[in-house]
């Protein structure tokens, strides 16, 4: 038993720590442009409202009535063309 203890013993002093190692050096901050557009008003985004299912009897009411909506969206889409795609003056943000 006592053979043990000193062959344990000798072991581990005959074991040596690791050198520590060292940190790496710390990461370079990159700042990129963000691109920040800008908002839609929610009145573009309105939808136009027509009877879907109407008599046969009402065909041209409800026909103009999808031409209505149709004009209405070719106008919010003009309005939104105007300003989106066109990002706001960009900053450097981290």
């Amino acid at each position: 038993m006592r053979h043990i203890v000193i062959a344990a013993a000798a072991l581990l002093t005959a074991c040596q720590s690791a050198a520590p190692k060292q940190n790496p050096p710390a990461p370079t901050v990159m700042r990129l442009p963000v691109a920040t557009y800008v908002p839609i008003d929610p009145a573009l985004w309105k939808r136009c409202t027509w009877e879907r299912e109407g008599r046969p009897s009402a065909v041209f009411e409800v026909s103009n009535a999808r031409k209505r909506c149709l004009i209405q969206y070719e106008a919010q889409f003009d309005a939104i063309e105007q300003v989106q795609g066109k990002p706001v003056p960009t900053q450097a943000h981290e």
